[in-house]
């Protein structure tokens, strides 16, 4: 729990650089596109989910310079963002397994990633009232992985061996919670692929509020 008696929420991202974000969709557009539709992912993410509610208190674990984020957050120029309040934590070394695992060790309940531009607040809500009878939800996505992992304790095991990146997150991480509760979610879709970019520029083209 935070200081205030609510669930903690990490929001797991990365600092914006060049080349070293997006780099599957910056194959198809490049990697000067790909750094921008990350900081456009990132900051409708922080807009969504940032502001905290009655349930959950946000913070962002970064992967990479504390300061770095914050100076890019400061001048990022999205209203809603650069006034945002909300404590930085580093991730640390190792693989993402290592690094989400490290999370809930810390006393995280609940953990999503940038890239899902559909998120809203209530999927997190969601996700919280799941663990009142599971130990473990997830969040699917339609490529095999998870947006969202939250559980009651610490359970390691849920990271170990499992082959990230790749389709199989999802099937590999139920395979690992045998003889634990589990609940899904509703599936999501994430931005990775040139495809997923056309999805997502859709969306903003019908107006839809989760797109930025």
């Amino acid at each position: 729990m935070s200081a205030t008696g609510l669930a903690r929420l990490a929001i797991f991202a990365r600092v914006p650089v060049h080349c070293r974000v997006k780099t599957r969709l910056a194959k198809a557009v490049g990697a000067d596109s790909a750094l921008r539709i990350y900081e456009a992912l990132l900051a409708s993410t922080l807009r969504r989910l940032g502001v905290g509610s009655e349930s959950v208190a946000p913070e962002i674990w970064v992967d990479g310079d504390l300061d770095a984020f914050a100076r890019w957050q400061r001048q990022s120029g999205v209203a809603g963002v650069e006034d945002l309040r909300i404590p930085l934590v580093a991730q640390g070394r190792g693989d993402l397994g290592q690094r989400m695992s490290r999370a809930f060790d810390h006393g995280v309940r609940i953990l999503v990633g940038t890239d899902i531009p559909e998120m809203a607040a209530s999927y997190v809500e969601g996700a919280l009232a799941a663990l009142g009878v599971a130990d473990v939800v997830l969040g699917p996505t339609e490529d095999g992985g998870y947006c969202l992992i939250g559980m009651n304790s610490s359970q390691p095991g849920l990271f170990e061996g499992i082959p990230w990146g790749t389709a199989d997150v999802l099937r590999s991480t139920l395979d690992a919670a045998t003889g634990l509760r589990v609940e899904l979610l509703d599936t999501m879709w994430d931005v990775d692929e040139a495809d997923d970019l056309a999805r997502w520029r859709a969306a903003q083209a019908r107006g839809d509020p989760n797109a930025p």
